[in-house]
């Protein structure tokens, strides 16, 4: 048998391709396949985050900003009605 035509299944050459040898070529094409879907996953996954990390910092950004308005409101509030609980005279004591 020339090089040409040997089988690469053929996996310890001895021109005889067994199902135990298949089965390790199977194996081992989808591990190559494997690893490839997962290099391109990798890759899309590096040009989504490029993508939105701009507009992820930008909402908190914009959630932060949000947050403190919030809170400063809040304050006022709370403010309001301590100065309205001290405009209330107190009930003279019986």
């Amino acid at each position: 048998m020339s090089e040409e035509s040997k089988d690469p299944r053929d996996l310890n050459g001895d021109g005889k391709v067994t199902l135990g040898e298949k089965i390790q070529y199977a194996a081992g094409k989808a591990g190559e396949k494997v690893k490839e879907v997962a290099g391109e996953m990798k890759e899309n996954a590096k040009d989504l985050y490029a993508k939105a990390a701009p507009k992820a910092k930008e909402v908190l950004a914009e959630m932060k900003e949000n947050a403190e308005d919030l809170v400063d409101k809040a304050k006022d509030k709370i403010d309001s009605l301590k100065d309205k609980k001290n405009d209330v005279p107190e009930e003279p004591k019986a």
